[in-house]
């Protein structure tokens, strides 16, 4: 249960929805109302490279597989160098 005033994990719950809109990106379903978000967040210093990338992994054992596709899928999102 989340404490009020207690700040610690937004950053955390910033990044996973940058991830999820990530996972919209890829799969073309990515709406405006996403690219508002995505533009928000992409400028919130509280949310960094590492941490979209740890929601993405996150999410990814929650049911949306990426499984040998990691590598291809961190490169689409410019995560790692191609």
């Amino acid at each position: 249960m989340r404490i009020s005033g207690d700040d610690t994990d937004r950053p955390w719950r910033k990044s996973r929805l940058a991830a999820r809109i990530l996972f919209r990106k890829e799969a073309g379903r990515m709406t405006a109302r996403d690219q508002r978000i995505g533009r928000l967040l992409a400028h919130d210093p509280e949310v960094t490279n590492r941490l979209i990338q740890q929601g993405i992994y996150s999410i990814r054992y929650q049911g949306r597989r990426i499984g040998d596709r990691k590598h291809e899928f961190d490169q689409n999102l410019g995560l790692v160098a191609r």
